[in-house]
């Protein structure tokens, strides 16, 4: 009995073909959860404007720390950068599923910011525990709890930059390879 000749399979996509369709596709998604989250934001900073959150908190007898007074005057310019910023996320991630080198160029620059920002932002942890000293009880303010929470929040984030520092790095080599500049106009 003779067996039966089956079709050819349909050859398997390229390796980079694929990783640059996922990993655009996911950074869409990405994007586009990102100006959801920053048109919220803006509607939320600009009904709170009229909220002045500082003097409601010196009537209360909290002491309002300096960078968050900062944050609340500059919430919808802020708001707005933050729209403005995952908007232009959103145009290369579409640049880079398009195979656009102008797409793989603003990729690879969101993604060395991104990685920067990360350990940029590390020192205003401190600030924000800085702040928390100024409206904790005093009586908690040497409290383990509170010093725990200090150090685990430096270490996660510390953790956290370096992890995303190594990943974005891996995926900027990735996309400079010549077998991915290859695919992309």
């Amino acid at each position: 009995m003779t067996q039966p000749v089956l079709p050819p399979l349909s050859p398997a996509p390229a390796t980079s073909t694929s990783f640059i369709d996922v990993t655009a596709k996911l950074s869409l998604l990405l994007g586009v959860l990102s100006v959801l989250w920053s048109v919220f934001q803006l509607l939320l900073a600009a009904l709170l404007r009229r909220f002045d959150l500082s003097a409601w908190m010196q009537q209360q007898e909290i002491p309002f720390p300096a960078a968050l007074h900062w944050a609340a005057q500059h919430a919808l310019s802020l708001s707005f950068l933050l729209l403005g910023t995952s908007l232009a996320f959103v145009a290369v991630s579409w640049g880079l599923l398009r195979r656009r080198e102008w797409g793989r160029t603003g990729f690879i620059v969101f993604l060395v910011l991104v990685a920067l920002a990360n350990f940029a932002f590390l020192p205003l942890i401190q600030e924000l525990f800085n702040g928390l000293y100024t409206i904790v009880p005093a009586e908690f303010l040497d409290s383990p709890q509170l010093r725990f929470s200090q150090w685990s929040a430096l270490l996660t984030a510390g953790i956290s930059a370096v992890a995303f520092a190594i990943l974005h790095g891996w995926l900027v080599v990735k996309l400079r390879r010549p077998e991915i500049r290859r695919q992309f106009h």
